[in-house]
């Protein structure tokens, strides 16, 4: 809030928002400040009411001959004690208390149980039925007690008041009780309303009624404001999702969004089955190839792999030049024999994506073979984010990493060659040849490689 003399002018704010700013916002507040701000609003409450008996009503029988003021005097100090000593000592301890952020629960209890039976009292009063004080109580209790404190010392509280309410008119209706004690009578005759009723009780009533809508009103409006900024944060955060999904591996965005860090943070040791690609002699292709226009080939390559990659359930590791890494086991795992089945049949499908994507290029003009080597492996890696605090990357290392890198440099352009501890997996599902041992650099052992015979058959998987 701006005033409009001097202070405005240079941009600064005025008394009132200033000191609007310095007292924040009191849902923001700590519960003993909470409890404090009820307690204040209610002694003033409880206050003027008893000041309006005391001060208007009781001097001025002939204003008010509706009111009873012998059965006011009698429980005037029993009133003083319940409204004036219990709100101030609830003032007093949420004073004591107020540097103790979690000090204040049994505090909001008794601020609400204070209030339900001092309303339901003052309802009692003057005419459970009849006067419009006690839903207007019950709904102000409500919505500000809802505001500022947690469900179950409001619900405690409004059911504190239902109780009294209830059974002070059952009382009532078998004569147990008096109904409104006090009034000696009606508020009206003749047709007409007393003037006092309005200027006192049916005022405070009225302006209580005001006092809950706008803080209904704030409260929606807030909630409005509220929902309007989390629908924005939700567009902000799916943008945010799809972008970076561009640049991280689906299974790993999706970890991050559902809150499954500890999936990704931590380093384990896993059994992955790990697919190494990439396209034979492509240094020389890119000499034949103006620079756009393999950019846009090699663009079209990717995605095609990707979609392909992501329908098996393949975790995209990194793109490396024009080679690819791809790993199914993590982050989220099945068995040893379905991630294998699923990366062979994955590789399957690439080579015959590629096969689609060559006719592509040739209707094109591009005559130049793009022929793919594959190599997949089945061990166990480490697998986990490795990198810098700033800079972390979800990926596999080790031997057997290593291993399915050398089998792709030794497969022959177009073909998928396999690791023996994958064809173990797959021999059943799918037909191979075996290739007899190799030697790859880095591996002290010859390695038993096999060749994937087996025609590529579409399917929805």
């Amino acid at each position: 809030m701006y005033g409009d003399g001097p202070e405005a002018v240079r941009g600064r704010p005025s008394l009132t928002g200033r000191l609007i700013t310095r007292l924040g916002n009191p849902l923001a507040w700590n519960l003993p400040d909470r409890c404090l701000l009820a307690a204040i609003m209610s002694l003033l409450s409880s206050g003027y009411f008893l000041a309006m008996e005391y001060f208007v009503l009781l001097p001025r029988p002939e204003a008010a001959p509706y009111f009873d003021g012998a059965h006011f005097s009698r429980r005037l100090p029993w009133e003083l004690g319940l409204f004036v000593g219990g709100w101030s000592l609830l003032i007093v301890t949420a004073l004591l208390v107020r540097r103790r952020p979690n000090g204040g629960r049994i505090l909001a209890h008794a601020v609400a149980q204070l209030f339900a039976i001092g309303f339901a009292y003052v309802s009692y009063l003057f005419g459970t039925a009849t006067s419009p004080l006690q839903p207007i109580a019950f709904l102000a209790g409500a919505v500000f007690g809802y505001a500022l404190f947690d469900r179950l010392p409001v619900l405690l509280g409004g059911a504190t008041f239902l109780i009294i309410v209830i059974a002070t008119t059952i009382a009532s209706q078998v004569g147990w009780l008096p109904y409104a004690p006090a009034l000696v009578s009606a508020p009206f005759a003749a047709r007409r309303l007393e003037t006092s009723w309005l200027a006192t009780l049916g005022g405070a009533t009225f302006v209580m009624q005001l006092y809950a809508y706008a803080l209904l009103y704030l409260i929606i409006d807030r909630w409005h404001d509220r929902e309007e900024k989390l629908a924005q944060t939700s567009d902000e955060l799916a943008r945010a999702n799809e972008l970076i999904s561009r640049y991280v591996a689906q299974q790993v965005a999706e970890q991050i969004r559902l809150g499954n860090y500890a999936n990704i943070n931590r380093h384990s040791r896993r059994r992955l089955t790990l697919f190494f690609s990439d396209i034979k002699g492509f240094t020389d292709l890119a000499d034949h190839i103006e620079a756009e226009e393999l950019s846009e080939i090699l663009n079209e390559y990717f995605a095609e792999m990707t979609a392909i990659a992501e329908r098996f359930g393949g975790t995209i590791d990194k793109f490396m030049g024009d080679a690819i890494m791809i790993f199914f086991g993590a982050p989220v795992a099945t068995h040893d024999e379905d991630h294998a089945l699923r990366a062979v049949r994955m590789a399957m499908a690439m080579q015959a994506g590629m096969a689609d994507l060559q006719r592509r290029w040739e209707k094109r003009g591009i005559t130049e073979p793009f022929e793919v080597r594959m190599g997949l492996n089945t061990g166990v890696a480490s697998v986990g984010n490795f990198g810098a605090h700033g800079r972390l990357d979800y990926t596999a290392i080790g031997r057997q990493v290593n291993l399915a890198a050398r089998l792709q440099v030794a497969c022959q352009p177009g073909k998928v060659l396999l690791s023996h501890s994958t064809w173990v997996l797959v021999r059943d599902g799918i037909a191979c040849e075996p290739r007899g041992e190799i030697q790859v650099k880095g591996i002290r052992d010859p390695v038993r490689v096999y060749e994937v015979t087996a025609p590529y058959v579409r399917t929805n998987t």
